[in-house]
């Protein structure tokens, strides 16, 4: 068997794999529901500590994400989704064993923004890669990346359901059994055949000029991100969406709290909510058909909207059944954006006809997300010292929907256009002849001489 059709076999094994791989490895399980009633109450942490904490996750991330796709380059992205999951496992071990202070709830985001920055970078872009090359590549990539995220929505609701009621028996046994899915992800991503072509690689005799070519290469190819009308303009409003969505969490357990709902019914809630999200998610290449170019603007839009409901109800509290039916629904809209989201904003990102530079484009994107995260979780702790939650999300919701006005007007005329309206620069990256191709191929021996001395030739 050639080397060639070993590496055809190799991705269409992990075609197969993928969708099992992402139901258990997609996101934690047996946790976002009670991450928030967990460290209330088990670890004695404040709702703006909480808060601050998960503004550092998203400061880590932006400290360590330039720094994995040097990573990733050198041992794959196989490994790299291994090392990921890996991290993720010891972080929730960690969060368990540790001393309940704050500063190890910082340490706690810390390794998991590595774990998470790892599986961002990797993830997808096997997925993408291992896909035959056709025209329908990405319509192929939505429709399998959707469906295995439906399929983890439908895991997560199942256990989300059970999460409240084990919780109130103790407060540990969900985060033992998100500890226990962590490591099955783990294992299962060993499962992922390597698939990129691996280079020959003499360990005496290093290329000066291939090694910056390739320097000078990954320099091109961050200035295409940077300069591509189609890609800020994508980035700008991936960073903040992904910010909102990322505050979802923590808003909704705390407006459940100020509700007064039972923290039995947390999981049941959650898994409410999951489900819808599978379902949308399921749904996601209609969403995309239906809705077309006006997508991004529909659902940043109704979620911003979405958040003032939900801040107002509370705060009027006119009948509480009333508000119980508006905020639940509000929240369960919310959950119907966020799940074809995800799906559809990686598809987009990968609508670029050089794979090779999908690690850079989502290792960007994975920083712009980590940075506003962080402060748009900061600016939610800030508020929380001064005002209640329902303040809070009425205050978020109001400055969302300006910015998301503001940012849809720019990106009219950076997205959904015709293909021959773009400029072939902002679509397309074109490799530059480099300088480096007059330099004379240079190597270096690294030996050693008769008494044990390091020599160096150059040749």
């Amino acid at each position: 068997m050639t080397e060639e059709e070993k590496i055809k076999l190799a991705k269409q094994k992990n075609v197969k794999i993928y969708p099992i791989y992402k139901m258990f490895s997609w996101d934690l399980l047996f946790y976002y529901s009670i991450i928030f009633l967990f460290m209330n109450q088990i670890k004695g942490l404040s709702a703006s500590d909480i808060f601050i904490g998960d503004a550092f996750y998203l400061i880590f991330k932006m400290i360590f994400q330039p720094f994995i796709p040097m990573i990733v380059n050198v041992i794959g992205k196989r490994k790299g989704t291994i090392i990921g999951n890996i991290f993720l496992s010891i972080s929730i071990l960690y969060i368990m064993l540790s001393y309940p202070i704050f500063l190890n709830y910082i340490i706690f985001n810390m390794i998991m923004a590595i774990g998470f920055a790892f599986k961002g970078t990797c993830e997808a872009t096997i997925l993408h890669e291992c896909i035959e090359n056709n025209e329908k590549k990405n319509s192929i990539f939505g429709k399998i990346d959707g469906r295995s995220s439906a399929y983890w929505y439908m895991f997560e609701a199942v256990s989300a359901v059970t999460t409240g009621f084990l919780f109130v028996i103790n407060g540990y046994i969900p985060m033992c059994l998100c500890f226990i899915f962590c490591l099955i992800g783990t294992l299962i991503s060993f499962k992922f055949e390597p698939y990129e072509v691996k280079l020959q690689r003499d360990k005496k005799k290093h290329s000066i000029k291939t090694l910056l070519s390739k320097i000078d290469l990954a320099k091109q190819e961050y200035l295409f991100i940077l300069k591509s009308k189609r890609l800020r303009a994508l980035l700008l409003f991936s960073g903040v969406f992904y910010g909102m969505l990322y505050i979802r969490s923590t808003i909704t357990s705390s407006i459940l709290v100020d509700i007064e709902i039972p923290e039995k019914y947390f999981g049941i809630i959650s898994g409410a909510f999951t489900l819808f999200a599978s379902i949308a998610t399921w749904k996601q290449q209609w969403f995309h058909k239906r809705l077309g170019n006006k997508l991004l603007t529909v659902f940043s839009l109704t979620y911003s909207i979405s958040l003032v409901l939900i801040g107002l109800t509370v705060i009027i509290n006119i009948n509480y059944k009333l508000t119980l039916i508006i905020t639940i629904s509000m929240m369960i809209i919310q959950n119907i954006i966020k799940g074809p989201y995800y799906t559809l904003i990686k598809r987009y990102l990968n609508s670029f006809p050089n794979e090779n530079i999908s690690v850079k484009i989502y290792s960007v994107n994975g920083l712009v997300e980590a940075t506003s995260g962080a402060v748009i979780s900061l600016i939610v702790s800030v508020l929380l010292n001064y005002t209640t939650t329902a303040y809070s999300a009425l205050i978020i919701g109001i400055v969302a929907f300006i910015i998301f006005i503001n940012i849809l007007d720019y990106m009219k005329t950076r997205i959904g256009l015709k293909p021959e309206e773009y400029r072939k620069e902002d679509i397309e990256f074109i490799p530059q002849v480099s300088e480096l191709e007059n330099i004379r191929e240079v190597e270096i021996a690294v030996g050693m001489d008769k008494n044990g001395e390091t020599t160096i030739e150059i040749k």
